[in-house]
Formats: C-alpha cells, sequence, structure tokens
C-alpha cells in the first residue's frame, strides 16, 4: 500500500498519471492522506475529483460526519457528470458521540453504504468498484467518536479494490490509520 500525508491542500493534486500508477501497482491501491483544517473540506480536492469525472471516470465524496437536509445514503447527489456526494441523513453535523438512536442507524446506514459502493462484503476483498477515487471524509474522528471501530476501518482500508483510489481527508489522521499507510 502507498500512502501520503499532506497537510498542506494547496500541493494535493489527483491526476490521471497518478491514477494509471494506482492501477498497474502491484500493492493494489494507493491511499492518501490528506490533514485539513478542522470543519473545512479542502476545495481543490473537489475541483480536481471534478476534473477527474470530467475524463469520464466516477468519484465519490462522501463526508461521513456532516449532515443536510434530504441528504443520506439513499440520496446520492451527482454534483456533476461522473461525480456524486453523500453526507448522513441528519439535521446538524457531528462533532461529539451524541447521537440519538435514530441519528446512529442513519450514520450506520451511510458506513454500511459507503462498504457496498467500495464493494466490500463483510471478511471479503473486493475486485473492482463502480468509482475510480473515493474521497472518505473524516474517518479518523469517527473512530475517534466510536461511531465506526478502528477495526473496521483497517478492515475496510485493506480490502479496497485494486482499482479504487482513496484519499482520506479531516484532521489528526488516526494512528493506526497513518501506521497501516506508511
Amino acid at each position: 500500500m502507498i500512502a501520503q500525508l499532506n497537510s498542506h491542500p494547496e500541493n494535493t493534486t489527483i491526476t490521471q498519471d497518478t491514477l494509471e500508477q494506482t492501477q498497474t501497482d502491484p500493492l493494489h491501491h494507493q491511499i492518501e492522506i490528506v490533514d485539513t483544517p478542522a470543519d473545512r473540506f479542502c476545495t481543490e480536492i473537489v475541483a480536481n475529483a471534478l476534473q477527474l469525472a470530467s475524463t469520464g471516470q466516477r468519484v465519490l465524496i462522501v463526508q461521513l460526519l456532516k449532515g443536510g437536509i434530504r441528504q443520506g445514503h439513499d440520496r446520492v447527489v451527482n454534483l456533476a457528470q461522473n461525480l456524486d456526494w453523500i453526507r448522513c441523513n441528519l439535521i446538524r453535523n457531528i462533532s461529539i458521540a451524541d447521537l440519538n438512536d435514530l441519528e446512529l442507524h442513519n450514520f450506520e446506514q451511510l458506513w454500511k453504504h459507503v462498504r457496498n459502493l467500495a464493494r466490500i462484503p463483510q471478511g471479503e476483498s473486493a475486485t473492482s468498484s463502480e468509482y475510480t477515487l473515493l474521497i472518505l471524509d473524516d474517518l479518523s474522528l469517527a473512530i475517534d467518536l466510536n461511531l465506526i471501530s478502528i477495526e473496521a476501518a483497517l478492515n475496510f482500508l485493506t480490502k479496497l479494490p485494486k482499482d479504487l483510489k482513496l484519499i482520506l481527508t479531516g484532521t489528526n489522521p488516526h494512528p493506526a490509520i497513518l501506521e497501516l499507510a506508511g
């Protein structure tokens, strides 16, 4: 597994060459970790994702801890052709682990949906994904809030399809993820 920790979003680029290299890499895929400021989603990552989508490749942006009106795993927003965006079905953003039962259920449904979209069945490795790039925001914070176990996150990261590039964004990447990616 190849990883990159980037704490300067202005230096982050997603290019066709990077994706082609990732797809032929014997280690199967690349994980890029971008440490972004709290409550800020890196616009350059979105711009690069849009550029990649314009080449016909499918891109998915998932903001695990952000809510929104008419959002949720079953309401994928198509930002542009080949660029999908999903947020949790909540009326607020999650910043502390104080979810009620319905909010927790909605979060769990989103996490399950992300695993399904990446084609990662429980305990198995996936062979391909309908997406070329998955941008996953706030995975480490979801782990810190005990919404996703570190074991589930590591299972997800180690069983990604070989044709899927992953960018993890958010603050303070979890040490176990950095160790795995390193």
